[in-house]
């Protein structure tokens, strides 16, 4: 019955998991997988908990196209009913990686599956996942009945570790829509259930601990007159951060980790190169040139600069030819011609910025540093957009003080000492 063993393994890395046990729930799962057993999407969700965001995704969305068919008798015989708990982790997998796209798609066909077996447990799974895609899209009144309802029905079922999760979420809800006291209420619920049950594990203690202890903790410096503390902590799934007395929690995206990274050395400029090599571990400062000898950002092969000297140079003469078109039409009163020159003027420009980038540095044609510049530059916008839908003030602060581009950096006022604790 060697293969049979698989599906006690899988269940105890499920417990395993919601206790907090990361490494245990690892070793029981490839424990499954090594007997024959189909050990997603417990394995998927291992890695997400251990912040390795673009593995979990491919093995989720592996096990959903590629599904596993493993007769057994513990397993429903339908593979509709199978795959509800991969599409519910998608979900949550998709989010943490920012494609909402392919989450918004996870939910349709967990709400398809719920609607086929009438199952109330999936109905609630399904209910939890659209609140979810809702909330990180910013329709946090929407996602708040979503999480009612998906709380309720785990409370019919009797499953208490669901109906906490359900609490947890809608707490986020709350705290997105600036109700601190509900969100306190909820969160202090599900940590309640989930100590009871014995499942309170260590990525739930970091992601739903108490607001007011940080807020207060944020406080302290300025009891003593020293500048005031900041607050931008990873915990599992979210990031809480404190900020001008008022805390947070934000969703993780790959950009947080970029905005964390740059805070953490204020002034210091990194080369996109670096913060990508950087991103799977949060603080894990990595330089290409010692870590791989002989290989640099200006040696990972390109196809030379988008313009050469001579190329910028016809440019940039031109534009001055332009200028001096513009205000010969407008002396003649020429509206047209100037109109026209303008769009040309417009069109060089846009040319030569996307040439040069910082400090005038030329930008390669289709090299590793342009395509992290452009990957790294979006998912820092993305990131800032999402800090902004929860903290205003915090986002504008963000918006004013990050540069991006490829050497990247944060740059506060001096004379307005930021500190931020991590």
């Amino acid at each position: 019955m060697r293969r049979e063993l698989g599906w006690p393994l899988c269940e105890l890395g499920r417990i395993r998991l919601r206790r907090g046990d990361i490494g245990g729930a690892e070793e029981a799962l490839l424990a499954a997988h090594d007997v024959g057993w189909d050990a997603q999407p417990g394995l998927a969700l291992v890695r997400l908990a251990q912040g390795d965001v673009a593995v979990a995704a491919a093995s989720i969305r592996d096990a959903i196209e590629r599904p596993s068919y493993v007769p057994s008798k513990e397993l429903p015989p339908d593979t509709d009913l199978r795959r509800a708990p991969l599409f519910e982790a998608q979900v949550e997998i998709a989010i943490a990686a920012g494609d909402l796209d392919r989450a918004r798609s996870a939910c349709g066909d967990l709400s398809r599956v719920a609607g086929r077996f009438e199952s109330k447990a999936i109905t609630a799974g399904a209910a939890l996942a659209h609140g979810r895609v809702r909330l990180a899209e910013g329709g946090t009144a929407e996602a708040e009945r979503h999480f009612e309802e998906a709380m309720r029905l785990w409370h019919e079922v009797g499953a208490p570790y669901e109906a906490a999760r359900a609490r947890m979420a809608l707490a986020d809800a709350h705290r997105a829509q600036g109700h601190a006291p509900r969100a306190e209420l909820e969160a202090r619920a599900a940590r309640t259930i989930l100590e009871r049950i014995g499942v309170m594990g260590q990525p739930e203690r970091a992601a739903h601990a108490n607001v007011a202890d940080e807020r207060e903790k944020a406080r302290e410096p300025e009891k003593s007159g020293a500048p005031p503390l900041h607050v931008f902590r990873h915990d599992g799934g979210y990031w809480t951060i404190t900020f001008e007395g008022r805390t947070v929690m934000v969703r993780d995206l790959k950009g947080m980790r970029y905005i964390a990274r740059l805070l953490a050395e204020p002034q210091r400029e990194f080369h996109v190169l670096d913060l990508v090599a950087d991103e799977a571990g949060v603080f894990a400062p990595v330089d290409i040139a010692t870590t791989e000898p002989g290989l640099s950002s200006s040696v990972l092969g390109d196809a030379g600069p988008l313009l050469d000297a001579r190329a910028k140079d016809a440019y940039r003469r031109r534009l001055a030819e332009i200028e001096e078109d513009i205000e010969e039409a407008q002396t003649l009163g020429d509206g047209a011609r100037a109109a026209q020159a303008d769009v040309e003027r417009d069109l060089l420009a846009r040319e030569l910025s996307r040439a040069v980038g910082l400090g005038g540095r030329d930008r390669r044609a289709g090299s590793a540093s342009e395509r992290a510049r452009a990957s790294v530059t979006r998912a820092v916008r993305q990131a800032l957009t999402r800090v902004r839908e929860h903290h205003e003030s915090l986002g504008t602060h963000l918006h004013h003080t990050i540069r991006t581009g490829t050497y990247c950096a944060y740059e506060p006022d001096p004379r307005v000492p930021v500190v931020w604790k991590f």
